[in-house]
């Protein structure tokens, strides 16, 4: 079972920030459910990330079988970054990526750049 992150007093949903410290506890919780545990689904993925920005339902044909799946996806975005979750049977399918380190905004200079 996911271990909910702790929200600050006064802060909405719209307000969470996502962090590689939230990815890694879903994708701990996927690690065990891939072991026999369940698996994680889309309302333990909200508990730790909040809402999702938006999310879509699309059906896919699955031609070895011969019949239909529901695929559900969740979208997160922040600062740029777009996180695309997949899940299948009420059950996230695959680890979510790390959020890559905010680059310098134009014209900015890093550390390495200054002389």
């Amino acid at each position: 079972m996911l271990v909910a992150a702790a929200s600050l007093p006064g802060l909405s949903a719209c307000d969470r920030r996502i962090t590689n410290s939230n990815i890694a506890v879903v994708n701990r919780e996927f690690e065990r459910g891939e072991k026999g545990s369940g698996g994680v689904t889309p309302k333990e993925v909200e508990s730790v990330l909040g809402p999702p920005k938006s999310v879509t339902v699309k059906t896919l044909s699955l031609e070895t079988q011969k019949k239909e799946v529901e695929i559900v996806r969740y979208y997160y975005e922040q600062d740029g970054q777009l996180l695309e979750l997949h899940f299948l049977d009420n059950k996230l399918i695959s680890r979510i990526p790390s959020l890559n380190p905010q680059q310098p905004a134009a014209g900015t200079k890093t550390p390495s750049q200054t002389p």
